[in-house]
């Protein structure tokens, strides 16, 4: 049998990797399904050109996915129509031509003071999840992830919104309206649990979770709650390997409000995004705001309100992820906490050392990070069978991905044998081998590995690779 070891990727090459789909930082964009405009500090602002400058203003990031809100509010009584389903298409498609992919949340609630003149009934709701299964089978291609929403102030399901009508009833419609490839993000474990008991096996191998209150330490806010030994935090743990996780920080001004701190933590921050397999964090609410003065002080006044705060320390002059960029981190670093890396991560193009921070590790590992570790064959042999080890140094299992095949192509670039890896397997610290059976009297000339999107496109390896067509070819030399 021969071996070889293609060259991983150099740390100077990793942006080549930030443009693979369904993993990695997110967005987080609006759109008023009534008015075309978009929310908040861009609710007179056309909702397609507050998606051009939010993008344009992360540039530097390079997001892949965004957090898409669409607000019913003004159809709260009434079912959804063709404008309607115009605007929302139209925003749809301009994340399709972007290769944006969604995180997609249907909300009412945008007032969280006033929760109750914004809701819907039950009846209407459903009404409008039956409604929009067009709209998320037509678009499944550029839908990462659904997030269950409808349900109280920005569609996050909180506890009095939840006892004001049947969400049992609305998980169940949700799960029978958006296609069985896609899965449905919830808040809090408990929303699982609950509902279980009323839904298939499959429906509940879909659910997944988003965190929306991540301050680094647990909080009852945060899922699982705030005892890893409790068997709800045991049961989100295991969980979390299998399912899409999503998650965001806290505003910047609540953190000295909640962490009697300026800013967020690091270290705890990611070992908190790598036990629980995080496959994609916003940009949102901890990071560019203090730049862009995109925050609202009603909103901070309300929580130091509502939080009893009477001392408090003042705005913060950085936020998290700003911190974070100035925060070295090292290869001891990382061995000393047992976190995934690549040697060559911390190496340019020329094996010099790169310096790296906190900020730079997770842009880089959210989601999949996958190497080829080695290929082996015969190469006296025409028949026989080709092994391809890979390796996920990322924080989560490539779940968002609709496959992984490895293919051996001859001379003449005929396809003649092929192996499916399922995306569950490749967890992060895995070796996983896969198997291509070659039965032709051809010799195997490259072995090929896509990582295939449900939108047709492929993802790059961790590696250097000889041509990149969407597959990732590696030469066999057969002398």
């Amino acid at each position: 049998m021969f071996t070889i070891v293609p060259a991983a990727l150099p740390g100077s090459d990793t942006a080549t990797l930030l443009a693979n789909p369904d993993r990695g930082f997110r967005l987080e964009v609006y759109l008023n399904v009534a008015t075309g405009k978009g929310m908040y500090h861009y609710q007179d602002t056309d909702a397609h050109a507050a998606f051009e400058k939010e993008l344009a203003f992360h540039t530097a990031d390079q997001p892949r996915l965004a957090q898409v809100y669409f607000y019913l509010t003004d159809y709260k009584d009434k079912p959804l129509d063709r404008a309607a389903f115009d605007r929302m298409t139209a925003y749809l498609q301009m994340l399709r031509d972007h290769h944006i992919k969604a995180l997609l949340r249907f909300a009412y609630v945008w007032d969280d003071a006033h929760p109750r003149v914004q809701e819907p009934t039950l009846a209407q709701t459903l009404t409008h999840i039956d409604q929009l299964t067009t709209i998320w089978h037509d678009y499944a291609d550029t839908i990462h992830v659904v997030q269950a929403g409808f349900i109280g102030p920005w569609g996050e399901w909180h506890g009095d919104a939840r006892q004001r009508t049947n969400e049992t009833a609305i998980l169940q419609a949700i799960l029978h309206s958006v296609p069985a490839e896609l899965q449905v993000q919830l808040r809090m474990d408990d929303m699982k649990t609950k509902n279980a008991p009323y839904l298939s096996t499959a429906d509940q191998a879909r659910l997944g979770y988003h965190d929306d209150f991540l301050i680094g330490v647990p909080h009852e806010w945060n899922i699982g709650g705030t005892d890893p030994a409790s068997p709800a935090y045991q049961r989100y743990l295991a969980d979390s390997a299998y399912v899409l996780q999503d998650g965001e920080m806290i505003w910047f001004w609540a953190n000295p409000i909640y962490l009697q701190t300026p800013t967020i933590a690091s270290r705890p921050f990611i070992d908190r995004l790598l036990r629980n397999h995080f496959t994609s964090l916003s940009l949102a609410h901890n990071y560019r705001e203090i730049e862009s003065g995109s925050f609202s002080a009603q909103e901070l006044a309300n929580e130091l309100h509502n939080q009893g705060v009477k001392d408090y320390p003042g705005i913060p002059t950085t936020t998290s992820m700003l911190a974070w960029r100035q925060e070295a981190l090292t290869a001891a670093d990382l061995d000393a906490r047992h976190w995934p890396y690549q040697p060559e991560w911390f190496r340019d193009a020329h094996g010099q050392p790169l310096s790296r921070t906190a900020y730079d590790y997770i842009r880089d590992h959210l989601g999949y990070r996958i190497q080829v570790q080695k290929i082996t064959y015969d190469r006296d042999l025409l028949a026989g069978p080709i092994k391809v080890t890979l390796h996920n140094y990322g924080f989560a299992a490539p779940l968002g991905l609709a496959e992984i095949v490895v293919e051996a192509a001859a001379a003449d670039n005929q396809i003649i044998g092929t192996a499916t890896v399922p995306l569950a397997s490749v967890q992060p610290g895995a070796d996983v081998l896969a198997v291509v059976p070659v039965q032709v009297t051809a010799k195997a000339h490259r072995v090929g590995v896509r990582l295939a999107a449900r939108d047709g496109r492929g993802a790059r390896l961790a590696n250097i690779v000889q041509q990149f067509d969407g597959t990732n070819w590696f030469a066999l030399p057969n002398n």
